[in-house]
């Protein structure tokens, strides 16, 4: 296992490797704390999380690689660029640029060992001649005694400790013999290269608590390979592990160490460990180090998207930071303010900000006053919105001067301006809230685009209006023209297919938007025997010709109400328009195959079609187009019956839209669907037509086709 742990540090190291650790956003959206200095302080969780691994074991590699470089640069007296010492260090190029003879022996004999060591760095490189590891091993110590210069000895100790230790060649020994070249004052990341090996090979040899022990000496920010110290910790898994790993502790830092690193690990209860820590020193700066990570890790109730509550225990957390006292109180008051925050209880997180914004009117505290000040809002005026915008931009210009996530203090505003704007029934305001980063376009109903667009043309009364429009312009979202701002093409679509779902088909056409030109797959005043109509000719009509055409249907309706052919057309193309039909898309910006959004509309298409299939089949003579009609109603009956006892189904997120799902569609046993159907009083279509039309031509082919029909004839025998 430990050659495991040492291999993504150490396979590289030769090709010698290392930069600042960033924030850990794993399962986090929000974070308001700057970040720390100390190894793991910037990530939070299980550190063994397969993601957080990763993500520290490549911030190694970075951070390792820029310091070897930048430590060969100064081998090289700056003469080189750090992209020609990685072309020479890492890839072998360039050696010609190498002028002093024993480097370039240096990294020929590197190249020599390095399949022995790192065989999958190599992968896509031809394969190097095998040489034995203890023909190695001594000529590398040889060349470490030999060569004059010191930063060359560390190197060649390092190279031939480390081959020893893989290939099992009395490691131990070796470093026993040449440990003196760690004596030299010169600061190198050699060093914690040879102190990483060293510990592994004491754990290899059985002698565990002495092996963590000596990567616990890693844990310091100095350090390049500090992460190790943690991940090698878990050896220590008894009572007696424990006790003796303390005998090898020469002072309480170094105890303080070991009970951080234990608290690290995911299923300690860190606070006892805060405790613990604090009984030792109360002034550890192991103990900040704790409660920062554990403030951080809560970062999380912030999260609006959030669907459960972690296992914190803010109440336990409180008592204890109220009970004690250190010389530098600052992170406590920090927690505590955000504990109670937590809790709801703004007048004391207020109480523990304004005492820290007395003594550091930091970054960090100021953006906690106005996260707590943003909690504190009942409701949002027009006085209030220029406060939120001032108060916010400050933080964001500040920002630049900090290692804060810029995004969070920006969209938390937004986020809990979306949940007062909801509480206010300013739907407008919520939506704008919403979408103030990104606008789908599926956040609209007709009502609110209509106050959409009104709103971009209005004076704004705020700024944080203004900021919204400012916002959607520079998105594209709006358009800038002499009469002043009108929606961006897509937004020009979705009007239309918005007016379109509310049969307002005149005004849809008016907008002129480039949706008019894109063909519909299916004919609309098409209607087939299959439940979707989607058969026939396909591509037919434009979107501007059919609703020319439904507005001369319209038209010829209201001159004629007994029109068989503009009443069955006229009912087809609404029928189609709904969920059920074949150009739902017409009306809906997004389309779900399980589900529709506007209940009242779907309905009132349904009804609509109802009413003018029944004129058309009044005045119509042919029986076989009377039994298509009567079918037709058959359906849409059945259509409504789906809207009416559809399953509702919460939106997930604030601005989200209910949406229902008919339960013919997901209920297992269908059978028990028709039954509720017949239940209720639906199936008098299916009735006249198995009754009054089963001479047809056309009850012929239905009975082969359509199911619906089967299953009502099975269930009312």
């Amino acid at each position: 296992m430990i050659l495991k742990i040492l291999s993504f540090v150490l396979f590289l190291t030769i090709n010698l490797f290392a930069c600042a650790s960033g924030w850990d956003y794993h399962d986090k959206q929000f974070v308001f704390l700057q970040q720390r200095e100390l190894p793991f302080s910037n990530h939070t969780g299980n550190l063994k999380d397969v993601a957080t691994y990763n993500s520290i074991h490549w911030e190694y590699q970075k951070r390792n690689k820029q310091a070897n470089l930048k430590e060969w640069q100064k081998q090289f007296k700056n003469r080189l660029t750090l992209k020609q010492i990685e072309q020479i260090v890492y890839k072998r190029k360039n050696l010609k640029l190498i002028k002093n003879k024993e480097i370039l022996e240096y990294l020929n004999f590197v190249d020599k060992q390095e399949a022995l060591v790192a065989p999958t760095y190599y992968y896509y490189q031809k394969k190097k001649k095998n040489i034995d590891p203890q023909v190695l091993i001594k000529e590398a110590l040889q060349k470490a005694e030999k060569v004059k210069s010191t930063y060359l000895q560390l190197r060649y100790f390092y190279l031939a400790f480390r081959l020893a230790h893989y290939k099992n060649k009395n490691a131990l020994e070796i470093y026993e013999s040449y440990k003196y070249l760690l004596n030299n004052s010169s600061k190198t990341i050699v060093k914690d290269w040879i102190e990483a090996l060293y510990a592994g090979a004491l754990i290899k040899d059985k002698q565990i608590a002495l092996g963590v022990y000596r990567f616990t000496k890693l844990f310091d920010k100095s350090k390049i390979n500090w992460q190790l110290s943690f991940y090698n910790f878990y050896h220590i898994n008894t009572n007696e592990l424990w006790k003796e790993l303390l005998k090898y502790a020469k002072s309480k830092e170094e105890k303080e160490k070991f009970i951080t690193l234990r608290a690290l690990n995911t299923n300690a209860n860190t606070l006892i460990e805060l405790q613990n820590l604090y009984e030792i020193n109360k002034n550890s700066k192991w103990f900040d180090f704790l409660l920062y990570r554990q403030l951080l890790y809560t970062q999380h109730f912030f999260d609006e998207h959030t669907l459960y509550e972690r296992d914190f225990q803010v109440k336990e957390y409180i008592n204890f930071l109220e009970s004690i006292r250190k010389d530098d109180m600052y992170l406590i008051d920090l927690s505590l303010a955000y504990f109670y925050l937590y809790e709801g209880n703004i007048k004391k997180a207020q109480e523990f900000s304004k005492k820290l914004l007395k003594s550091y009117k930091t970054h960090e505290t100021k953006t906690l006053s106005y996260i707590i000040y943003l909690n504190g809002l009942k409701e949002v005026s027009l006085e209030e919105e220029n406060t939120i915008y001032e108060r916010m931009t400050e933080l964001l210009k500040e920002h630049h001067h900090t290692n804060i996530h810029n995004d969070s203090i920006h969209n938390y505003t937004f986020k809990k301006l979306e949940k007062l704007y909801k509480s206010q029934n300013n739907e407008l305001k919520m939506i704008l809230s919403a979408s103030v980063n990104y606008l789908s376009s599926t956040i609209f109903d007709l009502k609110s685009i209509e106050n959409f667009k009104a709103f971009i043309n209005l004076k704004p009364k705020s700024k944080l209006e203004e900021y919204f429009i400012k916002q959607h312009k520079k998105r594209a979202y709006i358009l800038e023209n002499k009469e002043g701002f009108s929606l961006s093409k897509n937004l020009k679509n979705t009007n239309t297919k918005l007016l379109i779902n509310n049969l307002k088909f005149k005004e849809a056409l008016d907008i002129n938007a480039k949706l008019l030109d894109e063909k519909i797959r299916f004919n609309p005043f098409n209607v087939n025997i299959k439940g979707n109509n989607r058969q026939g000719k396909q591509y037919t009509y434009t979107v501007k010709q059919f609703l020319e055409k439904i507005l001369e249907i319209k038209k010829q309706l209201s001159l004629n109400k007994k029109s068989v052919i503009d009443n069955y057309l006229y009912a087809n193309a609404l029928y189609n328009l709904s969920y059920f039909g074949n150009s739902n898309n017409l009306s809906t910006v997004y389309r779900s195959v399980y589900s529709f959004e506007d209940k009242d509309l779907e309905e009132q298409k349904i009804d609509l079609s109802i009413k003018h299939y029944k004129q058309a089949l009044e005045y119509a003579k042919n029986e076989e187009f009377k039994a298509k009609i009567l079918y037709m109603l058959a359906k849409s009956e059945l259509a409504s019956f789906d809207i009416k006892f559809s399953k509702k189904r919460e939106p997930y997120y604030i601005t989200g839209k209910e949406s229902y799902e008919p339960e013919r569609f997901w209920i297992y046993s269908k059978n028990k669907v028709y039954k509720k159907y017949l239940k209720n009083g639906y199936g008098k279509f299916f009735e006249k037509l198995d009754k009054e039309y089963s001479n047809t031509k056309y009850y012929e082919e239905l009975i082969k086709e359509c199911a619906n029909l089967r299953i009502y004839k099975k269930e009312i025998r």
